[in-house]
């Protein structure tokens, strides 16, 4: 296998920041993180848009004996050793454990998808992932994490910022919570991208075919 076809590299490497990459196959793949730079620079850049995804879910406690089991398994405890201390540096733990199966959730599809596939996390200036842009083809499909703020008497519109200086391109509607499919616009076709951005608009968009509202985020597109 050619592990530096950057579009195979680009699978490998999602599929190891979110943890599904095991046993010797991850150990191989970490051998090559420590001698090939190419790889190294791969991870590090899908890591800055995978691990936002954390920040959007909150920590979660387990029970005290789930806790005193996991660390018998480890050898940190001896067998009739009784925690009864705070268990609160493992809440951390499984809240990134959380934030990755929520990863798996939503990036699934595009695992799954041809290599032609083009993503993007939308997020807050604190790193907090609101939704997710996956571009399969001609198909968007949006999807909003539960850390999107509901907005009754408005909408969040989805827009494409041309590399060329053109005006904005709408791509439809954000969901405010779940998903949503759209069609990629006829008049997007053969534009290269320079990013995505959302603006907060009145309810059902904007009516002139440009932001109205005031822009909240951007967010650059990747293709994987």
């Amino acid at each position: 296998m050619n592990y530096l076809d950057q579009q195979r590299l680009d699978a490998l490497a999602v599929n190891y920041v979110l943890g599904g990459m095991r046993g010797k196959a991850r150990m191989r793949f970490q051998k090559l993180i420590s001698t090939q730079a190419l790889v190294r620079t791969t991870v590090w850049h899908w890591e800055q848009h995978l691990n936002p995804l954390a920040a959007s879910l909150p920590a979660t406690s387990p029970r005290a004996e789930v806790w005193q089991k996991i660390q018998r398994r480890l050898g940190w405890l001896a067998p009739e050793q009784v925690v009864s201390r705070s268990v609160r540096p493992f809440w951390l733990s499984l809240a990134t454990a959380a934030s990755l199966l929520l990863a798996v959730v939503l990036l699934q599809p595009m695992l799954m998808a041809p290599v032609n596939s083009e993503v993007a996390v939308i997020q807050t200036s604190e790193a907090k992932a609101l939704w997710l842009v996956s571009r399969q083809e001609q198909q968007l499909v949006l999807k909003a994490t539960a850390a999107v703020s509901a907005a009754t008497d408005n909408d969040y519109q989805l827009w494409m910022l041309p590399a060329d200086g053109q005006p904005p391109i709408s791509l439809g509607l954000l969901p405010q919570q779940g998903e949503s499919v759209v069609q990629w616009p006829v008049a997007a076709q053969g534009i290269d991208i320079a990013a995505l951005a959302v603006s907060f608009e009145p309810l059902g968009g904007s009516l002139t075919g440009q932001p109205t509202g005031p822009v909240l985020f951007t967010a650059e597109i990747i293709a994987i």
